[in-house]
C-alpha cells in the first residue's frame, strides 16, 4: 500500500452498498438468487498484511463486487458507480452478458481496509 493510496474501510463499503436498497449478500451468487431484478454480491479473495506500525487496520483485503441485473446499465449500478466516484474510487467495471439466463453480470474489484484475526 502506498502512502497516498486511499482505501475504503469494510464498514464504509457495507454502508455504501446498503444505501442502494437492493438485495445484498456477502457471498458468491447462488442459482436461486439469479431471478431478482438486481442483486449485489461481494466476497473477499485476497488478503495482504499491512506491516507498518501505527496503522488502524492490519489488512488490505480485495473484494469482488458483483451486480447481477435484468438489464444493461441498471440504474442501481450507475448509482453505485457514482457513489464510488464521489468518494474517490474509480474501479474498472467489467460486464458480461449471460445469455442462458438473460442476465447482465457487472463486476469489479475493490481494495478494502480491515482488521483480520482481531
Amino acid at each position: 500500500m502506498t502512502e497516498d493510496e486511499v482505501l475504503i474501510s469494510k464498514e464504509e463499503l457495507v454502508k455504501l452498498l446498503e444505501e442502494l436498497k437492493v438485495p445484498l449478500s456477502e457471498s458468491t451468487p447462488k442459482d436461486d438468487e439469479m431471478e431478482e431484478e438486481i442483486r449485489i454480491h461481494f466476497w473477499d479473495y485476497i488478503w495482504k498484511d499491512i506491516v507498518a506500525s501505527g496503522k488502524v487496520y492490519n489488512t488490505k483485503v480485495t473484494y469482488q463486487i458483483s451486480i447481477i441485473a435484468d438489464k444493461p446499465r441498471h440504474p442501481k449500478l450507475l448509482e453505485l458507480k457514482k457513489k464510488l466516484n464521489e468518494k474517490g474510487y474509480f474501479p474498472i467495471i467489467e460486464i458480461e452478458h449471460i445469455t442462458a439466463t438473460r442476465r447482465i453480470h457487472s463486476f469489479f474489484s475493490l481494495d478494502v481496509l480491515e482488521n483480520i484475526g482481531e
